[in-house]
């Protein structure tokens, strides 16, 4: 009875504008587990919470099968990357970027890497997985200590978990795309600004030398990334440096022409 006279104020909101207050009005429930087909959907609730339930709401509950986001899909070929610095897209850039900064071999092994580099790439790499542990436990649909965002959702600005909140899953997922870009665009600013007579408040055009300078360290924080394939958020932090490093081979005009 109690529930039912807050429902009718509840929907007597839209008309009165009288809103009710729910702390402490609701009436407590006999025990405090709910039934599995109450489970909250979102990424790290917890099945100590819940029970199975036996009724008919129960069974069609658990005929839903859902794919795992950390299984890969059928039919997708999965082939282990070869030696630092020797899959397609390494092979690919390597000689325009030797060619356009003078890179030379600096490449080539994890003594001699970002040897002509400005930038330290584990300084670097340091201060990325510190921003991006914070944007993966403050943008989660659920406050708890314990479940994080996957870095995979942070390259893709959208959060994969489901949610019976369709306006928080927006609001989240907008907090987290704005959050992620500008640290993008600070990581590539930074590697532009290290350039040799960069002066990192000026905001006019690049010349030449400074795009060849940011290009070398884009490298170097690319053949880094490449050496240390098992370090935390690695990927993500090496598609940066693929950025750059393309953005500047295109200023260079290095790039060839996709016309031809």
């Amino acid at each position: 009875m109690k529930l039912a006279g807050l429902c009718s104020k509840a929907v007597d909101y839209a008309k009165n504008g009288k809103p009710i207050e729910l702390r402490g009005n609701l009436p407590r429930t006999l025990i405090k587990f709910k039934p599995d087909w109450d489970k909250a959907e979102v990424t790290g609730a917890r099945d100590l919470d819940y029970y199975e339930s036996d009724r008919a709401l129960g069974d069609l509950f658990r005929e839903i099968q859902l794919y795992d986001p950390h299984e890969p899909l059928k039919g997708f070929p999965i082939t282990s990357p070869r030696a630092p610095l020797r899959d397609a897209i390494s092979l690919a850039l390597e000689p325009l970027v030797q060619y356009t900064a003078v890179a030379g071999p600096d490449c080539e092994g994890t003594a001699t890497v970002g040897r002509n580099a400005q930038v330290d790439p584990d300084a670097l790499h340091a201060h990325y997985v510190r921003e991006m542990r914070y944007i993966c436990a403050t943008h989660t649909l659920v406050d708890a200590p314990d479940v994080r965002l996957m870095e995979e959702e942070v390259v893709l600005g959208t959060i994969l978990a489901n949610c019976t909140q369709p306006r928080l899953r927006t609001d989240r997922a907008y907090r987290l795309k704005l959050q992620s870009e500008t640290l993008v665009r600070d990581i590539r600013s930074y590697l532009i600004a290290s350039a040799p007579g960069r002066d990192p408040s000026s905001s006019g055009p690049l010349t030449e030398l400074q795009l060849r300078g940011g290009l070398r360290d884009a490298w170097a924080m690319w053949c880094w990334a490449q050496h240390h394939r098992d370090a935390e958020f690695v990927e993500s932090f090496a598609l940066i440096a693929l950025g750059v490093v393309l953005d500047c081979l295109k200023r260079l005009g290095a790039l060839p022409d996709s016309s031809d």
